[in-house]
């Protein structure tokens, strides 16, 4: 019987990183041994006292439903954090809980902007991003960047861009995929510009706590999230908890509002044990994350000096995140043909750029999350061959 989809259900694309992992585990069932550099995950481990924590709040019944907005304890400890980090004080009627900063992307945009209006964002860009475009017949606007510039968009090229369907500015920082970090000053000209023509910043700061050169500004404080800056955040990339699927937004108390009803429509709520072991990993974050900084700092060093051998790849050392984006042109192949050769000639899994956009064609993302000897390996074995 042939399948008559909505709409709706033929613009869903997903997430290209995903396609490649499950991909290349089909390959690895038939003996294959691969080395993965494709999705944005660690090799390290989640703190035991957190894994402690959830166990402990498992055990004592914290298994029924919750306030869909998040647990109080929660976003009392999320309010301690903005204070403590970020320099002002949120209400609690400004934070939502959600599973994973990912769906958050959806909900946000999906609340604030009409089909057929536009948002001005990088070329190259997180894949969610304009997937979330292609569902909501939302137009992206993309300002092309590179690593000659840092993979950074300038606010004079934006301004170029806003017109009276623009809706929303996104400001990803530390960048994925790129590791690229903002400028105060290019912050605070970008939030001129939202402010004077009336648009919504979304500023996704998940990787904020790994940025190895330079300091994390957030367009946050300039308006304290009651305007028109949502922050994206969660617990996936500074505390190694990826598969625990939870985040949480900072912004104007009406469009957290609506943030929670949307989220109790779709999940109803993110489960209390997890958000219990949460709340322990923010009382203890400075300690927690500078580990795991220090570590990614390490291997970012690694890949760049291994990666360097290659007088056909160019890239710029990221000063954030914990991915380098390589452009591979001068290899005489795009980067969806490097990938292609790479998993045939050296077992090596990366992400073809073109997922991220279409500046990102002549690309190739590697998550450099690993262990410092399948890193090396890897990296050797694209450096042999890019030549």
């Amino acid at each position: 019987m042939k399948m008559n989809f909505s709409s709706f259900a033929n613009r869903i694309v997903g997430q290209s990183m995903f396609k490649i992992l499950a991909a290349a585990q089909e390959i690895e069932r038939t003996g294959k041994k691969l080395i993965h550099f494709e999705i944005g995950d660690t090799h390290l481990e989640m703190p035991d006292i957190v894994k402690d924590a959830a166990i402990k709040s498992l055990k004592a019944g914290r298994t029924h439903y919750g306030p869909s907005i998040g647990e109080f304890s929660l976003r009392s400890a999320i309010v301690n954090v903005i204070k403590e980090d970020y320099g002002f004080t949120p209400d609690i009627s400004q934070i939502a809980v959600a599973s994973g900063a990912n769906p958050l992307i959806y909900y946000i945009i999906s609340i604030l902007v009409n089909p057929g209006e536009e948002i001005i964002i990088t070329d190259p860009a997180f894949v969610t991003y304009n997937a979330v475009f292609n569902m909501l017949r939302i137009k992206g606007v993309y300002v092309p960047v590179g690593y000659h510039d840092g993979f950074r968009f300038s606010p004079a090229e934006i301004a170029k861009r806003i017109n009276k369907k623009t809706r929303c500015i996104i400001i990803n920082s530390p960048q994925n995929p790129t590791g690229a970090v903002y400028s105060e000053r290019d912050i605070r000209a970008i939030y001129a510009l939202a402010k004077k023509h009336g648009l919504y910043i979304i500023s996704d700061e998940i990787y904020s706590s790994l940025i190895y050169e330079g300091t994390h500004f957030s367009a946050g404080t300039l308006d304290k999230c009651r305007e028109r800056v949502i922050i994206t955040q969660g617990f996936s990339k500074p505390f190694a908890m990826t598969g625990w699927r939870v985040g949480y937004a900072v912004g104007p108390q009406a469009i957290i509002e609506k943030i929670s009803l949307l989220s109790q429509t779709i999940v109803s709520c993110v489960p209390p044990f997890l958000q219990d072991a949460c709340v322990l990993a923010l009382d203890n974050r400075k300690k927690l994350v500078k580990g795991y900084r220090i570590e990614y700092k390490k291997l970012r060093d690694v890949a760049c000096h291994e990666l360097a051998k290659a007088k056909n790849l160019s890239f710029s050392k990221p000063a954030g995140a914990f991915y380098l984006f390589i452009d591979v042109s001068k290899t005489g192949m795009d980067g969806d043909a490097f990938a292609k050769l790479l998993i045939e000639k050296a077992s090596v899994v990366v992400c073809p750029g073109s997922g991220f956009g279409v500046a990102g064609k002549s690309y190739v993302r590697i998550c450099y999350a690993r262990n410092q000897d399948e890193l090396v390996r890897g990296c050797a074995a694209i450096a042999r061959i890019a030549g």
